[in-house]
């Protein structure tokens, strides 16, 4: 059975951030659907530095879909608009709920799931700057964080997005699927 991943697009999302996460869940046999959340109803959104990305389908479309995985780029204002989503918080929360993971990266982590108090006992990490906004009890200053009871993967920022993308393939497929993944993309 193939794992199934939501990757929410948001305008001024973290174009590598977005782009290296869907490429490499593929990369992990995982069935990527990338959904947008432009305010204008668009597929097409403009991500942080100007690259134009096209999601799959709207938000809405799916969003009484189960995922085994939901991810969140960062960037600003990407992230912002995720926080600001009530439809997009309410699937998070009711993944959260079931048990299912979640993960995300760069200011996601503090301006989405900190905000609306979706981080619970976990261990994060974040953007470098946002540690105020995340609770001081569970941050790591460290690339990626797998909180496994929490069902929570967390990542700082385009630089660490392979790594971030390479653990969401490890917690859906497993430690060969994510090797051979970084194998062939050279991070091995």
């Amino acid at each position: 059975m193939s794992h199934h991943a939501l990757v929410v697009l948001a305008p001024g999302c973290e174009e590598l951030e977005a782009v290296a996460s869907i490429d490499t869940l593929v990369r992990g046999g995982i069935q990527v659907t990338a959904a947008s959340i432009c305010p204008q109803g668009r597929l097409q959104i403009t991500a942080s530095r100007g690259v134009k990305l096209v999601a799959d389908v709207l938000l809405e479309s799916v969003a009484e879909q189960p995922f085994d995985l939901i991810l969140l780029p960062g960037g600003l204002p990407g992230a912002e608009y995720l926080r600001d989503n009530p439809l997009l918080i309410h699937m998070l929360k009711a993944q959260r709920a079931r048990g299912g993971w979640r993960a995300a990266i760069c200011a996601s982590p503090a301006l989405v799931l900190a905000h609306h108090d979706l981080i619970g006992p976990a261990k994060v990490t974040g953007y470098p700057g946002t540690e105020g906004q995340l609770p001081a009890s569970g941050f790591i200053a460290q690339a990626v964080v797998v909180d496994e009871p929490e069902r929570l993967i967390t990542s700082q920022g385009p630089g660490t997005s392979m790594a971030f993308a390479l653990a969401a393939v490890r917690v859906l497929e497993g430690d060969t699927i994510a090797d051979k993944v970084a194998a062939g993309m050279l991070l091995k």
